[in-house]
């Protein structure tokens, strides 16, 4: 299971959810398939689907390793209305948890195994990516 998902269900509480329900990746089935380990480069900038799959990349058998900074925390599928006077608007109203505690990762984001610098950051200060080499060297260690 990649991760489970709840639905708000109290418009009086914003803490009561729908029991999760599981939601699995599954691969194609004849498909080649790495079971390698994989780096993943993750800043403030990583939310909405890149935040879903860091997540369930969380779940592989094999290493997954999340480098540089904290997602930014924003997971949600969006509940849209439309108001009488024709506009619309949008509430997140699910949570994401992760299959065996059950812990969200909604608000603080999804944290990095190896902190590194911001590398959008250091891209536009006209510096190297410190998170690119150590990812790297990451996966070289566990290729071994």
């Amino acid at each position: 299971m990649a991760y489970a998902k709840g639905v708000r269900n109290d418009p009086a509480d914003s803490g009561r959810h729908t029991r999760p329900q599981p939601v699995r990746v599954q691969p194609a089935p004849d498909r080649f398939r790495y079971t390698g380990p994989v780096a993943v480069l993750t800043g403030g900038e990583t939310y909405s689907a890149g935040e879903t799959l860091t997540q369930a990349l969380m779940q592989r058998p094999a290493r997954t390793v999340r480098m540089g900074q904290n997602t930014q925390g924003v997971f949600s599928d969006v509940l849209e209305r439309v108001l009488p006077n024709g506009w619309t608007f949008g509430l997140p109203n699910e949570e994401y948890l992760t299959p065996t505690a059950g812990k969200t990762f909604d608000g603080d984001g999804i944290p990095p195994d190896i902190r590194t610098g911001n590398f959008v950051q250091e891209i536009t200060e006209g510096t190297q990516d410190s998170a690119f080499p150590q990812a790297l060297a990451a996966l070289r260690r566990h290729a071994e």
